[in-house]
C-alpha cells in the first residue's frame, strides 16, 4: 500500500539519526543572487542542448509555440533574481515540456546537504483526491495524528499549494496522477521547500477524523531529526505496526487458495529486482500452473519503472500470441558532441552508430537488436492463461506505464485503481544528459530516446492508461491496514467478474 512507500522513503533518507533538538543549517542559496547575464546565458545553453537533443521537446507543443515559451522565459529575466526565484522560473519551463523524464533540481552537493541539514515540513503526508492527509507525525508533539486532513500551511490553502507544485513539476503529457503520487512518495516536503517557501516554522490548520478544526505551530526540522521523532512519537505506533515493521520483497507471489487467486507484486523493474526477475518469473508461473490458479492480481502500484527489458519480460508471461510491445524508438542526434554529455559509456559511444538507422526525416531509429521490445514478442512456454487484474496508480510510471499500455491494447486483463503515471502512446527516456547549467549549477535531466508504444485507439492524447474500475484510496481503510484496491480485486474475483 502507498503508506508504506511514504514511510520507507522517510526512513531510507540519510544514514545517521540525530537529536531532534539539532537546528537546521541555514541554506546559503537563499541569499544567492544571480545576475541577469548569468541567468540568460544559462537559459540559452539549456535551450540549445534541448533543441539539439531532446526528441520529445515538441511532442505536445508545436515548435512555434515552444519557441514563444522559451523566448518569453528569456524576456522575463529583466534583472538580478534570487536563486530560488530563478529555479521556479526554469521549473515552470521544464514542466511545460510535459515529459516525466525531463527533471530539474539544484546542483552541486545540494541534495546531500538538504537531506542532512535543511529545515523541512514536519509531517509525512498523503493526498487522496485533493485532500492532504497526515501519514505520520514527525515531531515530538501528539496533537496531529495520522489520518488528519491538513487544510492550510502558513495561511495558504493546501489546494493552492498543490496546484502551484503541479504547475512547476514534471509528468508525461496531461497526466496529473503522477504528479500527485510523487507528493505521496516522500517528495511533498522537498517540493514545498524548493517551490513554495523555506520557513523556520509551520502554522498548521487541520481537521481531525471527526472534522473538528485543530491549529498548531511546529518548527521546521532536519530530515534526520524527523526520522528519530517518527519512531518515538506514540501517534505513529499503529502505522509503524501496519506498514513499516513488515517484511517486503520487491518481487513477491502470494497464493490466495480460498478464492483460487494469486497476487504477483512487482515493486520495481530496476535495481536488484531487475537482476532477479529473470529467475523469479518462471518459478512463479510454474507455481501458478501447478496449483491451477485461475485468477492473477498483478500489483504494479508505486512501481516507478526501471529496465525496459524487465517490463518486456513480464509481458511475455502474460500474452498468449505473438504481440508487439514498442513500434519505434528514436533520437534526434548522433553527434558525439552532444552524446558525450550523456550517461552513455565510452564503449556505447563508440558503438552508437552501429545501433541506429538514419531516417529520411533526420531522426535516428534504434535497430531492433539494440533495444528490448522492438522486435515481436512471443509468449513464454509457462505464460499465464487465467484471468488477470492489474492494480495501478499514478506512481506506476516509465517502464511500468509502458507495460500497462501494451497490456491494455492487447486486452490482457482488468485495470483497477487510478490513471497510470505515463502516456499511453509512449514517453521519452533511454539514455540521458544530466545537464549542469554553467552559472547556477542547476541540473536538468534530458532524455535522448522517444518511445512509441505498440498501442491503438481509443485513447486520450497525453493521458495514461485509464482504469476499468476507478478505486481511490480510503483514509479509513488505510488506518485499519486494509488495502482498498486489492480488496476490490478480490471482490471482483469472488463475484466471478
Amino acid at each position: 500500500m502507498k503508506f508504506v512507500w511514504i514511510i520507507l522513503a522517510l526512513l531510507c533518507i540519510g544514514t545517521q539519526a540525530v537529536a531532534q533538538g539539532k537546528k537546521p543549517i541555514y541554506d546559503s542559496l537563499t541569499d544567492r543572487i544571480l545576475s541577469k547575464q548569468d541567468m540568460q546565458e544559462d537559459l540559452q545553453y539549456l535551450r540549445h542542448i534541448m533543441e539539439k537533443t531532446h526528441p520529445g521537446l515538441y511532442r505536445y507543443t508545436p515548435q512555434a509555440d515552444m519557441d514563444r515559451r522559451l523566448d518569453s522565459c528569456y524576456n522575463l529575466i529583466t534583472g538580478p533574481l534570487p536563486y530560488y526565484d530563478y529555479y521556479r522560473l526554469l521549473a515552470s519551463l521544464i514542466a511545460g515540456v510535459r515529459c516525466a523524464h525531463t527533471t530539474i533540481l539544484p546542483g552541486g552537493n545540494w541534495q546531500a546537504h538538504f537531506f542532512a541539514n535543511m529545515p523541512v515540513f514536519p509531517f509525512s503526508t498523503h493526498f487522496i483526491n485533493d485532500k492532504l492527509h497526515v501519514s505520520a507525525n514527525l515531531t515530538a508533539d501528539t496533537t496531529i495524528k495520522p489520518g488528519y486532513e491538513i487544510t492550510q500551511i502558513n495561511g495558504q490553502s493546501v489546494t493552492a499549494i498543490r496546484q502551484f507544485i503541479f504547475d512547476h513539476s514534471w509528468s508525461d503529457g496531461y497526466n496529473v496522477t503522477n504528479k500527485q503520487q510523487r507528493l505521496n512518495t516522500g517528495s511533498f516536503g522537498l517540493l514545498y521547500y524548493l517551490l513554495i517557501a523555506r520557513p523556520d516554522s509551520f502554522a498548521i490548520t487541520a481537521k481531525d477524523l471527526a472534522g473538528k478544526e485543530v491549529k498548531v505551530v511546529y518548527p521546521a526540522l532536519t530530515i534526520q531529526a524527523t526520522r528519530e521523532a517518527f519512531r518515538k512519537n506514540p501517534v505513529n505506533k499503529e502505522i509503524i505496526r501496519l506498514y513499516v515493521d513488515r517484511k517486503r520483497e520487491d518481487l513477491d507471489l502470494e497464493i490466495k487458495k480460498e478464492i483460487n487467486a494469486a497476487v504477483l507484486t512487482i515493486r520495481s523493474f530496476g535495481g536488484k529486482a531487475a537482476e532477479k526477475i529473470g529467475a523469479f518469473l518462471p518459478k512463479a508461473m510454474k507455481q501458478l500452473r501447478q496449483k491451477n490458479i485461475g485468477h492473477l492480481v498483478v500489483d504494479l502500484r508505486n512501481n516507478g519503472g526501471g529496465w525496459d527489458s524487465a517490463g518486456v519480460l513480464l509481458f511475455t508471461y502474460l500474452i498468449n500470441k505473438p504481440s508487439h510491445y514498442y513500434i519505434r524508438q528514436h533520437g534526434i542526434t548522433d553527434s558525439l558532441q552532444y552524446l558525450k554529455l550523456s550517461d552513455l559509456s565510452e564503449e556505447d559511444l563508440q558503438n552508437v552508430r552501429n545501433e541506429i538507422i538514419r531516417e529520411t526525416d533526420g531522426t535516428f531509429s534504434l535497430k531492433p537488436a539494440a533495444a528490448a521490445g522492438l522486435s515481436i514478442q512471443h509468449p513464454k512456454p509457462l505464460h499465464y492463461t487465467g484471468k488477470v487484474y492489474f492494480l495501478m496508480n499514478g506512481a506506476s510510471a516509465s517502464t511500468t506505464a509502458e507495460l500497462l499500455a501494451v497490456a491494455r491494447t492487447n486486452e490482457l486483463g482488468v485495470f483497477i485503481g487510478e490513471e497510470a503515471g505515463g502516456n499511453y502512446e509512449g514517453g521519452n527516456g533511454g539514455s540521458f544528459i544530466p545537464l549542469k547549467l554553467p552559472h547556477s549549477n542547476i541540473r536538468i535531466s534530458i532524455p535522448l530516446v522517444y518511445y512509441d508504444n505498440a498501442t491503438k485507439p481509443p485513447f486520450e492524447k497525453g493521458r495514461g492508461v485509464l482504469p476499468d474500475h476507478t478505486v481511490p484510496d480510503d483514509i479509513n481503510n488505510i488506518l485499519k491496514g486494509i488495502d482498498t484496491q486489492k480488496q476490490f480485486a478480490f471482490d471482483l474475483i469472488k463475484r466471478g467478474r
